[in-house]
């Protein structure tokens, strides 16, 4: 598949709720993740544009402790809801990610997925980032099919599991089965009938 370059003004008026963003990661962690999957991405995350709120937002799973979350106001590890593009600018100055590609979501935005998305954010808003170790552990269990429980995420874990929740992709695999490679242009996702997934979208580090 064919990536094309775009900046962040071009991109932003087109993104929507349920668009993703994956993140090309330069420090330890992220390398060694790359490494195993044999992968540019180590890091995914979701857009999220609310009616009342002039700004993008992203919704991830993350150990970088730099912004506060917008609604609890306060830094933490795990799932957080933070400024999309203060999370692009600060991952570049901070020399934590080093390419980033938008994979647009193609499909009909209906009218429960915001209520859906606020109550599973509020239902894991507080829940933590694995250690390594657990995370390893319940990326193996889901490739053995074993569904994890709800009180640590990982990044694509936390993707895929709202993605189900909000009905845009099945359960035929657990979510912490998921890995940031098997939402790139490499890998199918099981998405339900009318969603589909644009090309990668290479941005500019321009923010």
């Amino acid at each position: 598949m064919n990536s094309r370059r775009v900046t962040y003004d071009e991109i932003k008026g087109k993104l929507q709720t349920g668009d993703l963003l994956l993140c090309h990661g330069i420090f330890p962690e992220a390398i060694q993740v790359e490494a195993v999957e044999g992968s540019l991405w180590s890091h995914i995350g979701m857009v999220v544009k609310l009616p009342d709120v002039e700004e993008l937002l992203f919704w991830e799973s993350t150990t970088t402790q730099t912004l506060p979350d917008v609604e609890l106001h306060h830094i933490k590890t795990g799932p957080m809801l933070v400024l999309l593009r203060e999370r692009i600018a600060t991952d570049v100055s901070d020399q934590y990610d080093a390419l980033f590609a938008f994979r647009l979501l193609e499909g009909d935005r209906n009218a429960q997925i915001p209520d859906k998305l606020t109550q599973f954010i509020n239902e894991v808003h507080g829940a933590s980032f694995p250690s390594l170790e657990r995370m390893a552990f319940e990326l193996l269990e889901g490739k053995l099919h074993i569904q994890a429980g709800a009180s640590s995420f990982f990044c694509s874990e936390l993707v895929a599991e709202t993605y189900m929740r909000l009905g845009i992709m099945d359960r035929s695999e657990p979510s912490n089965s998921y890995q940031p490679i098997d939402f790139s242009n490499r890998t199918d996702l099981p998405l339900n009938a009318g969603y589909r997934l644009s090309d990668e979208l290479l941005l500019l580090n321009d923010v």
